[in-house]
This record gives C-alpha cells, sequence and structure tokens, in this order.
C-alpha cells in the first residue's frame, strides 16, 4: 500500500512489477480519481485499489496491509495517530519502508527558514528526526536506517559531480554523526510476529 499516495504514488509501479493488489490511500478525492484513471491508462486498474480515507483513521482492517511505503509525508501527521494505525493495519511480520526529510542539517533548517510559502507551519515544526524513530519504536521494531544527501544535494547545480558526490555522501553518511547532516533518510518500521 502506498499511504498518502497522491495522484498514483508507486501503486502503478507495485502492479506493474506483479502485485497482486496494490492500493493507494489519500485524504483527497481528487487525487484518487486521478489516480484511478492513471491506473487505467497504464493498464492496471485490475490489480489497484484507491481508497480515500484519513491516513490517521484508514478505516481498513486489523492485520490486513503487507507491505507500506510513506513517501515523504509522515510529517505531515501527527505521529500518535498515524503509528498506532499503521501497525494497526500492518500484518504481523508486515513492514512500512519511510523515507522523509531529516531535521538536523544548518543550512537546510535555514533554507527551509528562508522559504517559508513552500510548507505550512505544521509541516516546518514537524520535520523528522531521530526522537521520531525512538517514539516509532513503541509501535515497531526498527529495521535499516540509512541517510541520503549530503553532498549530492548540490547535484542539480553540479550534475557533472554526481558521481563523484554520490560516492563522498557513501563516504560520509557511514561517519555517525556526519551522516545527520543528510536531507533525506530512509527507515523500516516492522511489526513484530508476536504480540505480547
Amino acid at each position: 500500500m502506498h499511504y498518502a499516495c497522491g495522484n498514483r504514488g508507486n501503486v502503478i509501479k507495485a502492479a506493474k512489477y506483479g502485485a497482486t493488489l496494490a492500493i493507494g490511500l489519500d485524504i483527497s478525492r481528487v487525487s484518487v480519481e486521478n489516480a484511478k484513471r492513471e491506473a487505467e491508462k497504464a493498464g492496471v486498474n485490475k490489480n489497484t485499489y484507491f481508497i480515500q480515507a484519513d491516513a490517521e483513521n484508514t478505516m481498513l482492517p486489523d492485520d490486513s496491509i503487507d507491505a507500506i511505503i510513506c513517501s515523504g509525508m509522515l510529517h505531515h501527521l501527527d505521529l500518535s495517530y498515524a503509528f498506532p494505525e499503521l501497525r494497526r493495519i500492518l500484518c504481523p511480520g508486515g513492514r512500512i519502508l519511510a523515507g522523509e526529510a531529516l531535521n538536523y542539517n544548518p543550512a537546510i533548517k535555514l533554507y527551509r527558514y528562508l522559504t517559508p510559502q513552500m510548507r505550512t507551519e505544521w509541516e516546518k515544526a514537524h520535520i523528522l528526526n531521530l526522537r521520531d524513530i525512538r517514539f516509532a519504536k513503541r509501535f515497531f521494531e526498527i529495521g535499516e536506517i540509512r541517510y541520503w544527501h549530503i553532498t549530492s544535494i548540490l547535484a542539480p547545480y553540479m550534475k557533472f559531480a554526481l558521481q563523484a558526490l554520490n560516492w563522498i555522501d557513501e563516504f560520509l553518511t557511514r561517519i555517525p554523526i556526519v551522516r545527520l547532516m543528510a536531507w533525506i533518510f530512509t527507515f523500516e518500521l516492522i511489526k513484530p510476529t508476536n504480540e505480547n
């Protein structure tokens, strides 16, 4: 399932790559209708399903989803509602892959400050950090955490150097304190198979 899929998200890709059923969920009726049209155009409307629902209260059955993608949208939600809801709908052993902006790099914080029109006040106040991962441990086991784009954030201005920037990032993201300067991080959340 693509959680907050927008106009189609990864749902159509999942269906094209063989998902038996790829589900997209979004609060916007317009996005859901657009996604349905895109699935039809792509010829995957028989194994895609789009739901208009609140991400913090999906109304999906308990233990009904095998895998969930959260792509840059958790910072729009109240995690004290979103994490329990994600845990509720995820099957035991199911996994969530989330990608989010990381809220440590002072240069990126300055950029956000200088471009207030690009995000809501809620969004600015809720960019994720490792405290949110510690909070997630109340609901999930934490899988792999990876950090992305320290120097490669400059790639739009230095396309010729992208390969070198990626190589430098590969090295820098291995250093615990330095990796916190990444623009993006990805993390896995896993629902335990044994409920206590």
